[in-house]
Order: C-alpha cells, then sequence, then structure tokens
C-alpha cells in the first residue's frame, strides 16, 4: 500500500513496535521513547522536517533552527523529562552560502540554551534542499504516558493556543503581523516550558500539541474514552485576528505547532496541580474533562478529526 493511502498515522502504528523495548518506560509510539538507567528514566526524542515547510514569511534561519530544537523539547518535557542536551543533523545544497548554515545552527543553540541544556554537536550532509533533523534525550524519574480515565480533567498549558494557527494563517493569506506581536512571538520563538515539570507526580498523562489540539485530542480518544471540551482559550489578539468567534475557535482546534502540553489531571491533584502552576508561572486553562465512551466533543458537538500529516 502506498503512503498517501496508508495514511501517517496508520504508518506509525505499524512502525512503532519494531525493536521497541518491553518494559520501557513509555508506551510505543508516545511523544519520545526511553530505557530504565536504575531508578530514572532516559528519554530519547528525534524529529525532523524541510526548512522550506516551516520557514514562515519574514522567519530566517535562526527561528528555523530555534523551532527545530523547541519541537524535540516539546516532546522530551511533555513527559515530564528534563532537556539533558540536542543534536543537529543538516542535509544542505552544496551552494548555500555559509552565513545561512551559521545562523541555523545559532539558532538551535539559542533555543538549547534558554532550555538550559547544551547543544553537542551532529551531522553534515549534501541534500538537494535544506532540512534538519534534531534529536534530544532527557530524563526523569516519573514518566508521564498519554493516559486518561473517565472523570479526569483536561487542562490546557501555556498561553500559544490559537496564536500559532493566526500565523500559519497569515503565512498563506500573505497577512501581516505587525498589529499582532504576541502571535508572531508565538510562532517564531515557540519555546518549551520548563515549568511543566513543577507538577511532576500529580497527572495521570501528558501530550505535546504540535499537529492541532483536535488531533491530540483524538489521540486521548484512541485510548477509549471520552473527551469532553466545554471551553477553549480565545485570547483577544487571536479574535481580533481571526473573522469571528468561530474562525478563531478554528485556530485554537486546527492551528498546530503549539508545542504546548494537553495535561489530564485526576480531580483529586487538581488543587495541588493549580498551586504549583501559580508558583511557576505557569499558564493553565481548564478545558474540559474525560468521560466514557469515545469520540471528542465539543459543548456536546462532535469535533471533526483533523490535524497536519506528512502524507
Amino acid at each position: 500500500m502506498r503512503l498517501k493511502d496508508l495514511g501517517e498515522r496508520a504508518l506509525l502504528g505499524k512502525l512503532a513496535t519494531i525493536g521497541y523495548p518491553p518494559g520501557a518506560p513509555l508506551p510505543p509510539g508516545d511523544d519520545a521513547g526511553g530505557v530504565w538507567m536504575g531508578d530514572e528514566a532516559w528519554l530519547l526524542k528525534t524529529d525532523g522536517f524541510l526548512y522550506r515547510e516551516v520557514a514562515l514569511s519574514g522567519m530566517g534561519p535562526f527561528e528555523v533552527g530555534f523551532r527545530g530544537v523547541a519541537a524535540t523539547a516539546s516532546d522530551l518535557i511533555a513527559k515530564m523529562g528534563r532537556p539533558l542536551g540536542f543534536t543537529l543533523g543538516l542535509f544542505l545544497p552544496e551552494d548555500l552560502e555559509e552565513a545561512f548554515v551559521l545562523e541555523l545552527v545559532k539558532g538551535a543553540a539559542e533555543a538549547a540554551r534558554r532550555l538550559q541544556a547544551p547543544l553537542l554537536g551532529g551531522d553534515t550532509n549534501a541534500g538537494p534542499e535544506v532540512a534538519l533533523t534534531v534529536s534530544g534525550f532527557a530524563r526523569t524519574e516519573v514518566p508521564v504516558p498519554r493516559r486518561a480515565l473517565p472523570g479526569d480533567l483536561l487542562y490546557l498549558a501555556g498561553d500559544r493556543w490559537g496564536r500559532t494557527g493566526a500565523a500559519i494563517r497569515a503565512h498563506y493569506e500573505g497577512r501581516d503581523l505587525g498589529a499582532f506581536p504576541a502571535i508572531r512571538e508565538a510562532a517564531f520563538y515557540p519555546l518549551p516550558r520548563l515549568e511543566l515539570l513543577s507538577l511532576k507526580g500529580l497527572l495521570r498523562g501528558s501530550l505535546d500539541s504540535s499537529d492541532g489540539l483536535a488531533e491530540t485530542l483524538w489521540q486521548l480518544a484512541d485510548l477509549g474514552v471520552r473527551v469532553d471540551l466545554l471551553a477553549l482559550p480565545i485570547y483577544p489578539d487571536v479574535l481580533a485576528f481571526a473573522k469571528g468567534e468561530e474562525e478563531a475557535r478554528g485556530l485554537v482546534l486546527y492551528g498546530g505547532e503549539e508545542f504546548e502540553a494537553v495535561l489530564v489531571v485526576p480531580k483529586e491533584g487538581e488543587a495541588e496541580a493549580l498551586a504549583r502552576a501559580e508558583e511557576a508561572g505557569l499558564p493553565l486553562f481548564l478545558a474540559g474533562r474525560i468521560g466514557q465512551g469515545n469520540g471528542v466533543y465539543f459543548q456536546g458537538r462532535p469535533v471533526p478529526r483533523k490535524g497536519y500529516t506528512h502524507f
């Protein structure tokens, strides 16, 4: 079967278990993989992309390099892993200017620095166009898988919901973001939040959201639960950018590239989670709850499963 017919999710389902060790800290197909080292889990994540697919209007190589490390780190931090280091693999046309490559790597190094981890070199290869692969490793005592039980609460961490979607929309529509600095910042420098680690031991489940919130919630529903969204964070600048509240909701649900976390919090741990998040300066938004059944719903209406896929 051709990949365009199979689809990315089905392909990942077939690939995830190949060679994956039994008893690993996280199940195959989660946001990151890992092995136990004594009482700690050591996690590894690799992400790759073509430069032209992620460079929005106004982005340069610095921002794209920054985004590459951010994407990898987001998966690790969502699993409660503290990043320890990153490596960068580059595919470069031979006629590319040196200055471009230096800026690309400087952006990656800056994101790593802000995450309190070093950039540890990598590899260079000739290629027909610019492409990057970023690997990151982290450690944690309490790895958090994709997991949810009926009665749990659903929280959204961070404040990039809808903003990155607006920036992507602006890119394709040729719109200027000069009047929307927070939207531009969210898309150009989407730094994952180390503050998430303050919630260690309090979460039932945690997922990175990068292919769109709706797709991330459907990944939860695939575990055999019903996800009921009761509210969405609609920020004033996203509402001002959109042509109405319905479009703003669409940017939140289907925008993508947030590199934020969807958190499943047991009801009994809610108060402690909120207290720790406030102390750490982590924005949390109560979006809904987990119930019995299947599917994803917003205020009782089904949420279509749409999101970014490669095939």
